[in-house]
């Protein structure tokens, strides 16, 4: 049985009839969150576009030298000679161009008082004293009493002076082993040994391959109060005849005016500085002079400009020399095993044959101060307002290649050199010979290399040109 509900249903409370509040909404357009990813690829390939476009620009804009691939041969010339060692180098740029047994380790005897030399010029640099500076013999280095034709030396006596000039010509002209031992007592420091202050100087200038006892070159026995106890009585200093180059090309290229010294015939000095006894010894200058320059067979005419002589029993006649040719070309030679030590005109001639040997078998070319070198052309740089410079050679330098070479040497070339040095004594670059040859350990860039400068002060040093140019890849 179905029943009906007896109860009406109450409507819910209302206010009269107002409708029931409803919240309106409106619709705003919703905020998109930042996308990090793109925003990174946006910046990135920014990044990306500019450091390329810097990559292609440097790339595009950067200093240019380009060499040969086909070079001229200028290697040494094997020489022939009885000497048991020989070697010839260009003095201004140490090409080797010729050698016979440059690195086998000998005697040096009294080639060795060139350490001594170089290291006074430094001193002397270096304000540490003066060439008129006193210095006072000793009592080691007075060898007035010792027998002068075994023992080269001056007169003077201990307690005497002589002045760092005085000493220094003595050692370098007339090879005085007391002058050489007074110096280096008086150049070294005060707290090391003679052989100490020699070893100390052959490491500066890259002596690898030499051995020191004493500054005169004697034998260890023979150096008397100079004698290394702990070492052999026979041990001697010792180097290669490429060493021996290496330290005569250093006092050359860095003290010059030692180029003349057997023009000195003579060596004058005055103990204490007292010009009423001032005396005179014959110089090796001299003694070339009169007893052996006129009877070379000199057929090229070659000129002895020093440098020292030095010889012992076991090494025979020996001469690191400094000559020139009627062109004005230098070449540093090393003879040894020269003849016997007592002969003094062997070495003489022998260097004069090795050079000839060079002579007639290479052929030098010259490229002149201030002059175009060969395969220049316009420079392209981008500080000069019509984006080229034209670069001269700054310094004379001369190579040597073999005359069996046809044409003329070849240079590297400067495609682009991007500098703001307006300078005509400013270097720009250095380019160096196409040329296959042997140069001596330590030579630098600025040894055999032209160095290259503005021909006139025509670039304008405005960093606007530079961007100019760089921005636009300028090619």
């Amino acid at each position: 049985m179905n029943f009906k509900w007896p109860f009406k249903k109450k409507e819910p409370y209302s206010l009269g009839n107002l409708p029931t509040y409803t919240r309106h909404q409106v619709n705003e357009p919703k905020k998109r969150p930042v996308n990090l990813k793109i925003l990174a690829g946006i910046l990135l390939f920014l990044l990306v576009s500019s450091s390329a476009f810097a990559g292609v620009a440097f790339f595009e804009n950067r200093d240019q030298v380009v060499a040969s691939k086909n070079k001229a041969d200028g290697e040494p010339l094997k020489l022939k000679t009885s000497a048991r060692n020989a070697l010839v180098i260009d003095a201004q740029t140490g090409q080797i161009l010729g050698s016979k047994n440059p690195d086998q380790k000998i005697g040096i005897a009294s080639q060795s008082k060139m350490l001594t030399a170089y290291a006074t010029l430094q001193g002397i640099d270096d304000g540490k004293f003066e060439w008129s500076t006193p210095v006072k013999i000793t009592k080691s280095s007075d060898w007035s009493s010792k027998d002068i034709d075994t023992y080269a030396h001056l007169d003077i006596h201990e307690g005497e002076t002589l002045t760092v000039k005085e000493l220094f010509n003595a050692m370098f002209l007339a090879s005085a082993n007391d002058a050489s031992l007074a110096l280096a007592d008086y150049v070294k420091n005060k707290d090391e040994s003679q052989q100490e202050f020699l070893q100390r100087w052959a490491k500066k200038l890259d002596l690898d391959d030499s051995t020191w006892y004493n500054a005169a070159g004697q034998v260890n026995e023979d150096a008397f109060d100079y004698e290394v106890k702990s070492a052999k009585k026979k041990a001697e200093n010792m180097a290669t005849p490429r060493d021996l180059a290496i330290l005569a090309y250093r006092i050359l290229q860095d003290y010059p005016d030692i180029r003349g010294y057997y023009e000195k015939l003579g060596l004058v000095y005055s103990p204490n500085g007292d010009t009423t006894k001032t005396k005179i010894k014959l110089a090796e200058g001299g003694k070339y002079s009169r007893e052996i320059k006129d009877k070379l067979n000199n057929p090229k005419g070659l000129t002895f400009e020093g440098m020292k002589t030095g010889s012992t029993p076991d090494t025979g006649g020996a001469l690191t020399g400094l000559i020139k040719d009627k062109d004005g070309h230098e070449f540093i030679t090393v003879v040894s095993g020269a003849g016997k030590y007592t002969d003094s005109f062997e070495r003489y001639q022998i260097t004069t044959d090795i050079v000839n040997q060079v002579e007639d078998n290479f052929k030098n070319e010259v490229v002149n101060e201030k002059s175009k070198v060969p395969g220049q052309g316009l420079a392209k740089n981008a500080w000069a307002e019509s984006g080229y410079s034209h670069l001269v050679a700054k310094e004379k330098r001369s190579y040597w290649m073999k005359k069996s070479e046809k044409g003329k040497l070849t240079f590297e070339t400067v495609k682009r050199a991007n500098t703001d040095e307006v300078d005509d004594d400013a270097i720009v670059k250095y380019v160096g010979p196409n040329l296959k040859a042997d140069y001596l350990k330590g030579i630098t860039a600025s040894d055999y290399k032209i160095p290259l400068t503005n021909q006139e002060s025509e670039i304008p040093a405005d960093e606007n040109l530079f961007l100019k140019h760089w921005l636009m890849f300028w090619k």
